[in-house]
């Protein structure tokens, strides 16, 4: 069983077809969706089949309570803190450029996870966002503890930019070296960010992943071993929104029947090729 710790907001997606003119109004389509990667993967997971668990917290506010409803009507088994207000994430898209307003408000949060039954637990998703800012930063440190004790493996999605500014090169490399994660998932951008050559793993991580978009992933071993493994064209794309969790979604749910890395790349890019095909991070209508 998937456990998913970490952030659940609201995403605001803006489609821009000119560019805004100060003091002039600008005529945009939009579309409120959920947001956060440990939100997302633990939806598309239960989407696939899979019984997962999604421990986070959203705002005490109209907002919060319909996105935890959100998540637990596609099958997650929710444990949610209401606590402040709803984080929010604002996506412009168009002309060219992709950019992210993001207020992370609530999803800060809870303050302790040291209580939490791990019983039938058999892997553990963290976004590195959730590493960046206390009270969660610091209740994970206690979760990850009893989560080696029992010998889970872990799985952690590459630094943001604005992750970076927050934790800091050093501290995310450390960060690896001590949790020692079954593998590191990130696209080329936030691989090149950390300090890495092209076909360098991290160290402490079983195995590195590099995504890059419609070009081949890497998977990269602490042995200097590297794969390339292609992505299948994708003909209809209605949205890019939440593609990476849904390839971690594929990746997780493959690497929990046994698949090696590289088939369970196949997988995450099987995954991400449904979302693609959808308004906002889902695999079904």
């Amino acid at each position: 069983m998937l456990l998913a710790v970490g952030d659940l907001v609201e995403e605001i997606l803006v489609q821009l077809k000119e560019a805004p003119v100060q003091g002039q109004d600008t005529q945009v389509r939009s579309a409120r969706i959920r947001g956060g990667s440990a939100a997302n993967v633990a939806a598309i997971d239960a989407e696939m089949g899979g019984t997962p668990r999604l421990v986070c917290q959203v705002g005490d506010d109209a907002v919060g309570y319909l996105l935890a409803e959100d998540v637990r009507s596609r099958g997650v088994h929710v444990e949610v803190h209401h606590a402040g207000a709803t984080g929010v994430i604002v996506t412009t898209v168009g002309l060219g450029v992709r950019s992210r307003l993001v207020d992370r408000g609530a999803s800060r949060g809870p303050t302790t996870l040291g209580d939490l039954d791990l019983d039938g637990i058999t892997q553990l998703y963290l976004a590195a966002s959730a590493f960046t800012e206390d009270p969660l930063a610091s209740a994970i440190e206690g979760l990850l503890a009893s989560v080696t004790e029992r010998r889970i493996p872990i799985v952690v999605s590459g630094p943001s930019t604005a992750d970076l500014e927050l934790l800091g090169v050093d501290a995310f490399m450390e960060l690896i070296r001590t949790i020692r994660p079954d593998a590191v998932v990130l696209n080329r951008a936030e691989h090149n960010a950390v300090g890495c050559q092209p076909r360098q793993a991290l160290a402490g991580a079983r195995t590195t992943v590099v995504t890059a978009g419609a070009r081949p992933t890497l998977v990269l071993e602490t042995s200097g071993e590297a794969e390339s493994v292609p992505v299948a064209p994708v003909t209809t794309i209605r949205d890019r929104t939440g593609v990476g969790d849904g390839f971690l979604a594929g990746f997780l749910a493959s690497r929990r029947t046994g698949a090696d890395a590289v088939a369970a790349c196949h997988a995450g890019h099987r995954v991400a090729a449904r979302v693609l095909q959808h308004l906002g991070p889902t695999t079904v209508r």
